[in-house]
This record gives C-alpha cells, structure tokens and sequence, in this order.
C-alpha cells in the first residue's frame, strides 16, 4: 500500500488518540500524515507548522527538501519557515529561550484552533514545541513526530510537557496530550551510537515493569541491538508503540534518572542516566525483597548487552554521592504529593513503596559504585 515500506506496513494501534506507525514517513505516495493531518485538523485548509531538531535536518540528507515535496503534493500548507532548534537537554534549561522562540513564530505565523503544530525530532524537541504549542491561544493541537528511540518508546505519548528550572529538570510542566502520534522507526537510523544503545534502554524500563513476555524478547534483542541492527530496533520500538496505546506509563525509575541528569550538569545523556536508574531500582527492589535475582539479572544484562550503561564507568562522582542523589526523591514528593515510587516486582510487574529507605539505597549505591569500578 506505501512505497518504501519494504518491512513494515502501516499500522495501527487502539488509542485516545491516532498512533500510527510506519516507514519512510515523508516518501512519495505515502499519505499516513496527510490522512493524519486532515482528521485531527477536521478540515482539508489546515496550516501547519513544524518544528525540527537540528540533528535530524542534518544527519538526514534532503530531508528539507523531501518535506516541501511532501506538503507540494498532498497540499498541506506550511504556515512559515519551519523553526530548527537544537537537541539535547541545553535546550530545556536555557530559561525559556526556545520556547519562546517556537511560541513566537507559531504567534507570527497565526496558527489557531484548527491548525497542528509538527514537532519532529528528540525528546527534549518535542517538550519544547510541546510546552509553546500548549500556551499560544490557549493550547493547540500538537502532532508529535518522534525520531530517537527513547522518544518513540516514551516522549512521544506524555501527556505533559516540560522544561528545566534552575537545576531542577522538568521544573516548569504543562498539560500537553498529543493530538497524534506518527512513529517512523527510520529515523532511528540517524541517532549517534550512544543516544542509539540508550534509547533501548526506554524499552527495558517499559518492558521490565509492564510486560514480561515483552522483556524477554528484549534480551534477546539487546546484542543484536548494540550492533545496530535496524531490523532488531524498528521490532523493539514496534513492540513497545503497540503495547503502549498511549496509555499512561509507569514511572519506574524516574525519580533517580532526573537526579541523576541533574547532578551531572546534564553532561550525562538521558539514556545512559534512564540505564544506571534502571540498575540502582532494581537492585533496591532485589534488596527489600520485591524482585527476584534472576529477573534482576535478566533486566540489567539486557541494559549491558545492548551498551545502555556505558554511562556507568564514568558516573563514579554520582553514584559516590549519596546524599544528593537522595535529593531525587524529595524532588519526587514535590511533584507527586507522596514519597511513594514505582518499583519492580514479578516480571512485568510494578509494586508501591511508600517509604524509600533511604539507608537501604545508599548500600545498593556502594554496590553499584564497585562495578562501576570493575571492583
């Protein structure tokens, strides 16, 4: 039915909201976004306005150029000049520069109730054409393009969008459900080596807390993956889309990922931060008695196999300081009302703790600290 969609065809998943997953988003003849575009627009004389990461303009060749033939065709009306900022979590934390950046040529461009805003690209791109689009005229439909592996899996289906505050990461959020979801896994292909391996590790902590059948395949995919075998990343994000449905996930392991970026200076990427969180969860679930060893080891192997924590030798500092790690979850009790985290228990599973012990965590950090040193 789509040219260029050798493997994967057009797919569907049952959502609040259309998810659409399929290859080679923008080639000739392939009308997933148009269709997309016109159903929740509700009108055929929408405007649009895309934002882009930097990174997949320039890592993709003719990819401008391939859009403006894409919109020519399908008559899709591109408003102004498409906005390209930054990747990376620089541009969350720059006081709002971006944001209002993107607000204002969104402002500019008089994009209203019944246009879209396209966010294309990463994570942090799509917060902050998130967190623009949910305050220009009071909110407006936001479809979200995501082009990393970790955005795929979860970026791309938050109902919030967030900003950093003064050492705090996502200090400033705003309600912002995406209108649509559009996944073509061929993006993958442009991401650095790092954000590559990482961003599989999204589907680790998905997978390890939601859906056992699920996270065994994913070790078995996990070498396959820190090769770059495109075949093993585009079924992994597939699996992980179609489960998902755009529905709530649980946040297992995100208290300690955002410390964890935070006390870096945000030197440590996301998905290496997502990995060790991962590890340091698991082990303390293990150590109060809510997890088994052996799918502890299954989790953590598989966050090792597919180089996830290659963050860890040169996270020492991090690890080593306990207290401020700790900080973590007195942001968490801010934010949630409660100090209460999501943990693993039986594969596939997730457990309350409503109490961290903090005691317990700084042993499993000594732990951690050890093999991080090869000790």
């Amino acid at each position: 039915m789509l040219k260029n969609c050798s493997k994967m065809a057009r797919k569907k998943t049952e959502s609040k909201y259309p998810i659409e997953i399929v290859d080679d988003v923008f080639a000739e003849g392939n009308a997933t976004l148009a269709d997309t575009l016109k159903a929740i627009a509700g009108t055929d004389a929408a405007k649009v306005a895309l934002v882009a990461d930097a990174n997949v303009v320039q890592r993709t060749e003719g990819l401008g150029l391939k859009i403006g033939k894409y919109f020519k065709e399908h008559d899709i009306t591109l408003a102004a000049s498409p906005v390209v900022v930054s990747g990376g979590e620089k541009i969350k934390a720059d006081g709002l520069q971006s944001a209002m950046l993107v607000a204002t040529s969104l402002i500019d461009a008089r994009i209203g109730a019944n246009d879209v805003v396209i966010a294309l690209g990463g994570g942090t791109v799509l917060d902050v054409a998130g967190y623009a689009a949910a305050q220009v005229r009071g909110g407006l439909k936001l479809l979200r393009m995501p082009t990393t592996p970790a955005a795929m899996i979860d970026a791309a289906f938050a109902d919030t969008a967030a900003v950093d505050g003064v050492a705090v990461k996502d200090a400033l959020s705003v309600r912002c459900e995406p209108a649509a979801v559009i996944v073509d896994p061929t993006f993958t292909k442009t991401v650095l080596d790092g954000v590559w391996c990482a961003g599989f590790g999204e589907a680790v902590r998905y997978a390890a807390v939601c859906d056992a059948a699920l996270m065994k395949r994913l070790a078995k995919r996990a070498e396959a993956i820190k090769t770059r075998d495109f075949d093993a990343m585009r079924d992994a994000v597939a699996d992980c889309v179609k489960l998902r449905g755009g529905t709530a996930f649980v946040p297992f392991a995100q208290w300690c990922a955002a410390r964890l970026e935070s006390m870096s200076g945000y030197k440590l990427p996301h998905g290496y931060a997502v990995a060790i969180a991962i590890c340091i969860d698991c082990a303390y679930a293990v150590k109060k008695g809510l997890m088994d060893e052996d799918d502890q080891e299954l989790v953590c192997r598989a966050l090792a196999d597919c180089g996830a924590l290659d963050g860890l030798p040169h996270s020492h500092y991090l690890l080593a300081n306990h207290d401020s790690l700790m900080k973590g979850l007195d942001a968490w009790s801010l934010v949630r009302g409660s100090e209460a985290i999501p943990l693993p228990g039986a594969l596939g599973k997730s457990v309350e703790e409503k109490n961290p012990d903090r005691a317990a965590y700084a042993e499993v950090l000594e732990g951690l600290l050890s093999v991080s040193r090869g000790e």
